[in-house]
């Protein structure tokens, strides 16, 4: 994913967030249907290659079961005619031990099952056991295992039991009826048994290539989420970049009248007493407003510039945030005893931070304006600062109207005000907050919120001290 962070430049939050969910979505479909394939592809093959090792096994057991009755018959003739006794091995007390059909048929001058029975499929890698009906082991050729359990209800087909990395077919010989409709009478039974260690060497190889194979679909998905995420925001950004200077260009430009507009108050102000009642309300309203829309042009056009980062740093000095606070509350120490609000403001350590004086004050004058705005009367608003290792704290901590849990996830979202906040005071632009961090965050500093609705709500900056 930090691929696709860094190809379109963006300080939009809801943008980034975009991008990264588009990221993710394209990754994790690409990824998936790529290794869902190929884990496809792999259980496939190792589901045909046990497939191919339990046919091969039935081959070579029907195979050995058509030689059933030859190999009785020599079996039988080794343990009656005396002059075979050589080739018969028996223990201490003279029972006849299993012998291999090589050691059968070497009276013959055999030398191995392959030329009893003509077949390219039997494979003498293979175990391969006969039993008499009692289920005894009279013969075997490969590699000869341990005893075998034979299941009570053994089908006439056979089965394949497979355990403790071996596959094994049984197989029950049936004798040839001598009349049609005459049923045909176990003689005896066929055992192929085969170690799957080889075959689980080589699936356990295939695992590892394919596994490698999915870690570069990986890498190749990663590519491709990022070159689609890319192509598909670019026209966005675009479009997001074209409001902005729309918004900045607009915001410089209504400046000028508005200024103008507030000079022109001014000098009416000053013969106000010229005025008859009705105008003078007037001109109240018009100077009431135009001081709106100065503040939120103003607001724009800060976030305007923050997010094409064309904030100018060349003017940045280093700023007494004691001296500036307490100017701040001196300033609005009228409004607060209007409303009979209890402001004070307590300076821990004082600390210096680097930036420009206009918008580190626009910080704390937005706060504080809050503050003011959503207490009421006869509460209380405290403003502290103090310093904290290498940053600058300020607390600014009121009795207001608080913020409900549910809204504070949004409080930083443009234009957005909680209803109780419209409620209370149906003027505000939804803009101050949003002002504060995103210049709180074009310093490298975070803001903080604790909030108890109905209680009041505490805001903590903390800036890099200079």
């Amino acid at each position: 994913m930090v691929l696709a962070i860094g190809l379109i430049r963006t300080s939009n939050r809801k943008l980034s967030q975009l991008r990264n969910r588009l990221f993710l979505v394209y990754f994790l479909l690409i990824n998936g249907i790529l290794s869902i394939s190929s884990l496809t592809i792999y259980s496939l093959i190792v589901a045909q290659r046990f497939n191919q090792l339990n046919t091969n096994l039935r081959e070579v057991g029907n195979w050995s079961a058509n030689i059933f009755s030859i190999l009785q018959h020599e079996y039988e003739e080794l343990k009656k005619q005396p002059e075979y006794k050589a080739y018969a091995p028996r223990n201490e007390s003279g029972a006849l031990q299993p012998i291999t059909v090589s050691q059968l048929m070497g009276k013959y001058y055999f030398s191995s099952v392959y030329e009893v029975i003509e077949s390219p499929r039997i494979n003498l890698s293979q175990g391969i056991q006969w039993y008499d009906k009692d289920k005894n082991l009279i013969l075997y050729e490969g590699k000869r295992f341990g005893k075998i359990n034979f299941p009570d209800d053994l089908p006439a087909s056979g089965t394949i039991i497979e355990a403790n990395q071996y596959h094994r077919f049984l197989l029950p010989v049936h004798a040839t009826p001598i009349q049609p409709g005459q049923q045909s009478q176990i003689v005896g039974y066929v055992c192929v048994i085969q170690s799957t260690a080889e075959l689980e060497e080589e699936i356990n190889y295939l695992r590892h290539v394919f596994l490698l194979n999915i870690l570069c679909i990986s890498t190749l998905a990663l590519l491709a989420a990022s070159w689609l995420t890319r192509k598909n925001l670019e026209p966005i950004v675009v479009s997001l970049n074209q409001i902005k200077q729309f918004t900045a260009d607009v915001s410089h430009q209504l400046r000028h009248p508005l200024t103008a507009i507030q000079a022109s108050i001014s000098l009416l102000e000053i013969h106000l007493n010229n005025l008859d009642s009705s105008h003078l309300n007037k001109v109240k309203v018009i100077s009431f407003a135009c001081q709106q829309m100065t503040a939120l042009i103003n607001k724009l056009l800060i976030l305007a510039r923050t997010d094409n980062n064309i904030l100018d740093q060349s003017q940045w000095i280093e700023i007494d945030l004691d001296e500036l606070l307490d100017s701040l509350i001196e300033l609005n120490r009228d409004r607060a005893e209007r409303k009979e609000i209890h402001l004070t403001y307590q300076c821990e350590s004082n600390s210096y931070v680097r930036g420009h004086p206009q918008q580190i004050y626009e910080i704390f004058s937005n706060l504080l304006d809050n503050a003011l705005q959503y207490t009421s009367d006869r509460g209380a608003i405290t403003v502290c600062l103090r310093k904290q290792g290498a940053f600058a704290i300020v607390e600014i901590q009121d009795t207001g109207i608080g913020i409900a849990p549910q809204d504070l996830p949004r409080i930083f979202d443009r234009f957005w005000r909680s209803k109780e906040a419209r409620l209370h005071y149906a003027q505000g632009s939804g803009l101050g907050l949003t002002v504060v961090k995103t210049l709180v965050d074009h310093y490298g500093g975070t803001v903080s919120v604790y909030s108890q609705q109905h209680q009041g709500t505490t805001f903590v900056i903390k800036l890099p001290a200079a």
